[in-house]
């Protein structure tokens, strides 16, 4: 993984293979949940397809172990050099408290699996992070994903001017950003924005400028993948499957929230989805995070589908997450599957 220190020398090198591919940055809370390595598997997976880069994760949680794992995952995929950001001072956590059924698989991708971070105290900040990927992007030309809590992109929006960039990060995300896409329901509660910090979520959805679009429950929850990769993927070789049968269990099931929304990431509505409201519409937060949705018809837009929307099925969910599993089994070395007519710029 390189630093800030050494990435001002990747922006003079020669993008032209890149120029076409969605740029994504990747905001998780990997800890022991079941999804959040799938998610960081799937867009390694993709960028090795051509169809993605990822140019960043960022730690949305304090745990030391969070950045070498996300770190593991890369490495094996073939991208060591992905930055990898957490929030300071870190801390030991290894699993979340409250959900003691999900197992601790961050210390062994720190210790028993190829990375060079070791302990997330030796990642730089996320906001300085955030302002160096976005300073140094072209103009809309970034899609953020958020598949855990709201700290980085809150304070990186409250962030002002420094030595990195003379801009505000308000004003960074206003022009880098393309898209921002969350793991949320645009009504009701979601775990992602009032488990944590919700003045965090509150204060990045009410104020975002531009595209937004919410991966909800009603997709990702009922994504359930599972019992290929936990018995069909070398444990000690494959960092996803050595995290997702830590996690769940072997040959169990599980939904995959965070890898659904990377999907739809990278891969924008696809076969696979289509919009939720035809005419899009705009989510208000309150104080406890609570979501409210007004839909653009009641406003009068009958003109397209908006800056804010949240996606839906157009296919069973089941016929989704065979074909998800299926890429989330793909091995480097293996043929890339150039014959899809999916996901394919």
């Amino acid at each position: 993984m390189k630093t800030l220190a050494i990435m001002a020398g990747l922006a003079i090198l020669p993008t032209a293979a890149l120029a076409t591919k969605k740029r994504i940055i990747v905001d998780t809370d990997l800890l022991s949940f079941d999804d959040d390595p799938l998610a960081i598997g799937l867009v390694n997976i993709f960028q090795n397809w051509g169809e993605v880069e990822l140019i960043g994760v960022m730690s949305s949680i304090n745990s030391r172990y969070a950045p070498p794992a996300i770190d593991a995952i890369n490495t094996y995929y073939g991208h060591p050099d992905i930055p990898v950001a957490i929030q300071k001072p870190v801390d030991n956590l290894t699993q979340w408290p409250e959900y003691p059924e999900y197992g601790d698989y961050v210390t062994g991708l720190t210790y028993n699996f190829a990375e060079d971070v070791r302990d997330g105290t030796h990642t730089p900040d996320p906001v300085s992070s955030y302002r160096y990927l976005l300073s140094t992007s072209a103009d809309n030309s970034i899609t953020i994903a958020v598949i855990g809590f709201f700290d980085n992109l809150f304070h990186l929006l409250n962030s002002g001017p420094d030595q990195i960039s003379p801009y505000t990060g308000a004003e960074l995300l206003t022009s880098k950003v393309r898209q921002l896409i969350v793991q949320a329901n645009e009504q009701g509660f979601s775990y992602n924005t009032n488990t944590h910090n919700s003045t965090f979520a509150q204060t990045v959805l009410n104020s975002w400028p531009g595209r937004l679009t919410f991966v909800s429950d009603d997709v990702a929850e009922n994504t359930v993948l599972g019992s290929r990769i936990t018995t069909e993927l070398d444990v000690t070789k494959n960092p996803i499957g050595y995290a997702l049968r830590t996690s769940i269990g072997y040959g169990q099931k599980h939904p995959v929230w965070d890898a659904v929304a990377l999907y739809y990431a990278i891969c924008s509505l696809d076969d696979i989805f289509t919009w939720k409201y035809s005419h899009g519409g705009r989510v208000t937060l309150n104080g406890s995070a609570f979501a409210s949705w007004e839909d653009a018809t009641a406003a009068g837009n009958t003109t397209g589908p908006g800056l804010q929307n949240s996606i839906k099925f157009r296919i069973s969910n089941a016929t989704f997450a065979e074909r998800l599993e299926d890429i989330l089994l793909w091995q480097p070395g293996q043929q890339i599957p150039k014959w899809r007519t999916w996901c394919k710029s």
